[in-house]
């Protein structure tokens, strides 16, 4: 379990529950040590890779100090090869204040970097070399690259006039926008897989779709009157046909930035439906994430809008996974990797021709950090980052920069001056959330060697449990990184309350390695909630755990009513026997209405309100749904896990999972939108010495659809008979809700026979 303490106004306590990483070669995000570091005289040091090792992304950033003072105007020049021949063109890269940061593309196999210093200064330390080894994991799914053009396009960008856009299509062609589209993408590889290591969840990226084509990465690949193109193996970035016009693309009806418009997010679809028709690689079972450049995004200046311009992206486990952006900022984009820096640096003023996005492009530079960090930010969707921080909390407009250099220009729009990037100790908020970063380290598409293989229906759904933890205190504590987690942490009531104010607040925040979160607002009320159930005269103790909707399980402060219910999987008949649960008839629709737990003599017992609020208590509840599924219970077996889909103030859908494989139940009936399924999936798992034994929750009552907001398992010690007197017991029976009897129009003062209502067809039959 990974503890993080912070101290707030409020007693604060921050806890990460993870399950401990493959065991491999930690890299640190502090400075290599010498032994391992490349080094020059001890002048030079490397700050993220040591002399042999093994990278699995072609697109990498370095990170180098020199020991002395170096003059502000030097630069280090990087030249690969293989041993016996060049692999890329030289590239130079300025040094600030003896640090430098480069971008370098390695190809398969061994790569020699010479790193040499050039200076005016008499003393010219030697070059260095560092070996890396590159083997790209072509068994892993890519990032596929697609521009999206109208089928009566002109093939043109915006371009303001300071880039000759009025007099060269360099900048403006669809040749442009694929070599700047392949720029970006490349940079994002490297940023992410320098982000993961700073994480310490190893130097991890997802891998592009490559093929072998002409090269753009490098300028001096172009091809001359001469020469040829460099032909190598490359990102692949794919041309769609959309069957729109651009009239019918640039419609200010479906300008998402048209805050009159009617379809603001009909761009999105256009663009899966050109995927659709495209053909392979985008087809729905190959579950592609892709991202997509609109070509004919377009400034109007008559309107003042950005039309043919979304910035949207969804994750669909079932489909294709999309991230989009418009070309409008494409201009300020690298076009090779010689232009990075240039690019990043450019403070000229794009002009009234072409689009301010959110009025934060001020400069070509900010132009180049919102259009790259949106646009990445939109593959984070895809991927299914939800809006946290960082890179998904729009944390690139300033900081995107500072990724790739240790000096940057002066921001117009905030006014700030340069900023010189002081290794990690500068703020930096163009990076991956944390709980993002480990949700992605689940996914096939950051796999690396000796990682642990994960089932498809297990990856990145359990739900971490909450237990209690040590807040930053005097006493020496160990501190757990990502790389050592911790697996479980306790520490007692008493032990909390003589180190926080039982009358302040104390917040609990965990974080599992699935980069699935948990937040208790207030502690102190878990120790006054029943997460244990006692049963009279029997040293027999059930356990109880859930999953609640986001709202509730970060805020539970007792303003919504809403219907308290439990159940058992057993029921006690009149003369004495003991009837197993035939079937669980799981009600998803929109919503998880609801669940109903039938027996074999007919009866059957709501998982959700027993009656409507809309009747005055005068009316059994009974639940919709139309994607609802009996689930038969096999002979014999238990279950092991059972899914559920929540969003904020719902749950969406359920499934559930039997020892012998089989499963049922539908996590989402949104089946004509599966775009927008539910927000996140977490599972409540049998643990190996139990068995579950009954369910609990609680839901919406005259809201929301009478829909569940929490749904929770009850259960037992395996091998262990429940007592006669669990069926007493009113806590695991489903009766008045938790409700006044005003609320339910009366109705219980004969309702104390200590039974739970059941209902049953006059035949018998169970609906």
């Amino acid at each position: 379990m990974y503890i993080e303490h912070e101290n707030t106004n409020t007693s604060t306590v921050q806890m990460r529950s993870q399950m401990p990483p493959p065991k491999r070669l930690r890299v640190s995000h502090q400075t290599v040590s010498k032994d391992t570091a490349a080094t020059m005289k001890a002048r030079l040091t490397i700050e993220n890779f040591y002399d042999g090792e093994t990278i699995h992304q072609r697109c990498i950033i370095i990170k180098g100090i020199y020991s002395t003072t170096v003059p502000w105007n030097d630069f280090v020049t990087i030249s690969s090869s293989d041993g016996t021949t060049r692999t890329f063109p030289p590239q130079t890269w300025p040094l600030d204040a003896s640090r430098f940061k480069a971008i370098a593309f390695l190809s398969p196999g061994k790569n020699i970097l010479t790193i040499t210093r050039s200076s005016n200064d008499a003393e010219t330390p030697a070059p260095t070399t560092l070996t890396l080894n590159y083997i790209p994991l072509l068994q892993t799914p890519a990032l596929h690259l697609a521009i999206m053009v109208a089928k009566d396009s002109p093939l043109l960008i915006d371009c303001p006039p300071s880039k000759y856009g009025r007099l060269s299509t360099a900048h403006s062609s669809l040749d442009a926008a694929v070599a700047k589209m392949r720029m970006a993408a490349y940079m994002w590889q490297a940023f992410t897989a320098e982000d993961m290591r700073m994480k310490g969840l190893s130097r991890r990226s997802f891998r592009l779709e490559e093929e072998f084509a002409a090269d753009t990465t490098s300028q001096s690949f172009l091809s001359t009157d001469d020469s040829a193109p460099r032909m190598q193996s490359t990102a692949k970035v794919h041309i769609i046909r959309s069957s729109k016009t651009v009239a019918e693309l640039r419609d200010a009806d479906v300008a998402q930035q048209n805050d009159a418009a009617r379809n603001r997010d009909k761009l999105f679809d256009y663009f899966l439906d050109a995927l659709a028709s495209h053909g392979a690689p985008f087809e729905e079972s190959a579950r592609p994430v892709v991202a997509g450049m609109l070509l004919d995004a377009h400034f109007s200046t008559a309107q003042n809008m950005i039309l043919g311009h979304a910035a949207l992206g969804c994750h669909n486990p079932e489909g294709v996974s999309l991230g989009m952006m418009g070309s409008h900022l494409a201009y300020s984009f690298p076009r090779f990797v010689e232009e990075v820096t240039e690019c990043l640096r450019d403070t000229r003023v794009p002009g009234r021709t072409v689009g301010n996005d959110n009025g934060e492009c001020a400069t070509f530079w900010e132009a180049c950090c919102v259009g790259q960090g949106a646009f990445l930010h939109e593959v984070g969707h895809a991927f299914g980052a939800p809006h946290t921080t960082g890179i998904m909390a729009r944390g690139y407009p300033r900081h995107w920069a500072r990724n790739f250099l240790t000096m940057t220009a002066r921001a117009a729009h905030t006014r700030e001056p340069e900023v010189y990037v002081d290794g990690d100790d500068t703020k930096n908020d163009a990076r991956w959330d944390l709980r993002d970063a480990l949700s992605f380290r689940m996914l096939p598409h950051f796999w690396m060697p000796g990682d642990k293989k994960i089932k498809e229906a297990e990856a990145g759904t359990s739900a971490p449990v909450v237990s209690l933890m040590n807040p930053e205190t005097d006493d020496a504590e160990e501190e757990p990184s990502v790389a050592e987690p911790y697996k479980k942490v306790f520490f007692g009531r008493k032990e909390l309350e003589n180190r926080f104010d039982p009358e302040e607040d104390l917040k609990l925040n965990i974080l599992g390695m699935n980069g699935k979160s948990k937040t208790v607002k207030d502690l102190w009320r878990v120790f006054c909630s029943s997460e244990y159930v006692r049963i009279p005269g029997s040293d027999v103790v059930l356990r109880k755990r859930s999953v609640m909707t986001k709202d509730l399980e970060e805020s539970d402060d007792g303003k919504d009513k809403f219907w308290s219910w439990a159940t058992l999987l057993t029921k006690k008949t009149p003369n004495g026997k003991i009837l197993r649960v035939s079937s669980i008839d799981v009600r998803t629709g929109c919503i998880l209405d609801g669940a109903y737990v039938k027996f074999p003599d007919g009866t059957k017992v709501n998982c959700g309100p027993r009656i409507s609020r809309w009747a005055g208590g005068d009316r059994l509840d009974e639940f919709g749904g139309h994607a609802a599924e009996d689930v038969r219970w096999p002979k014999g077996e238990e279950i092991v896990r059972i899914q559920v889909a929540r969003e904020d103030n719902i749950l969406c859908g359920m499934r559930i999972h039997f020892e012998n494989g089989k499963a049922g139940g539908a996590l989402s009936g949104n089946e004509d939108d599966p775009y927008q399924t539910r927000e996140e999936t977490l599972t409540l798992e049998v643990q190996g010495d139990e068995r579950i034994v009954g369910f609990y929750g609680r839901s919406w009552w005259g809201h929301h659809f009478d829909g569940l907001v929490e749904f929770g398992i009850i259960t037992a010690p395996k091998g262990v008979e429940l007592p006669d007197q669990v069926y007493k017991m009113k806590e695991l029976q489903n009766t008045d809700g938790g409700q006044s009897a005003e609320d339910l129009g009366g109705d219980q003062d004969e309702d104390d026979d200590d039974s739970q209502e059941e209902t049953q067809t006059e035949n018998g039959d169970m609906y």
